[in-house]
């Protein structure tokens, strides 16, 4: 593999790293809820956290949730600008072959295994059209 296909496959795998960025966020956000929640049940009835002079602990955990769901937003956001990118990218292939092996993987993330049982091809054969794609690929201009 030269450089050019290193770096073209580099390039493709941007949509997997920014859907687990994704995925951790989501976790993330799931847990900002929780805290907020019990945060908020604790302090149900408690006036305590009412005056100007002293933090709100449901507060605060009500602008971590925000923070946290505005990071989700913007992170969806571009991983979807990341997949365009890359699915402009597979269709200049101009070979429907070759451009399905590469949504399986890159797109949909799909495995080797995965990919091959889905198209009714062995392991190599994927592999061997997936390397034909990236090869081909790499001669073409990528954003």
């Amino acid at each position: 593999m030269t450089a050019k296909e290193r770096e073209v496959k580099y390039w493709l795998n941007r949509a997997f790293y920014a859907d687990k960025k994704v995925k951790a966020l989501e976790m993330l956000l799931r847990q900002c809820r929780e805290r907020a929640e019990s945060v908020s049940i604790c302090c149900e009835g408690n006036d305590k956290g009412k005056s100007s002079g002293s933090k709100n602990g449901t507060e605060d955990a009500l602008i971590k949730l925000v923070d946290t769901e505005q990071k989700l937003q913007r992170q969806i956001f571009e991983l979807l600008d990341i997949t365009d990118e890359i699915s402009e990218a597979i269709s200049k292939l101009k070979d429907d072959d070759l451009e399905t092996v590469l949504i399986h993987r890159y797109i949909l993330f799909h495995t080797i295994e995965e990919t091959a049982e889905i198209m009714n091809y062995g392991r190599e054969t994927v592999k061997r059209k997936t390397n034909q794609a990236i090869e081909k690929l790499s001669r073409i201009e990528l954003e």
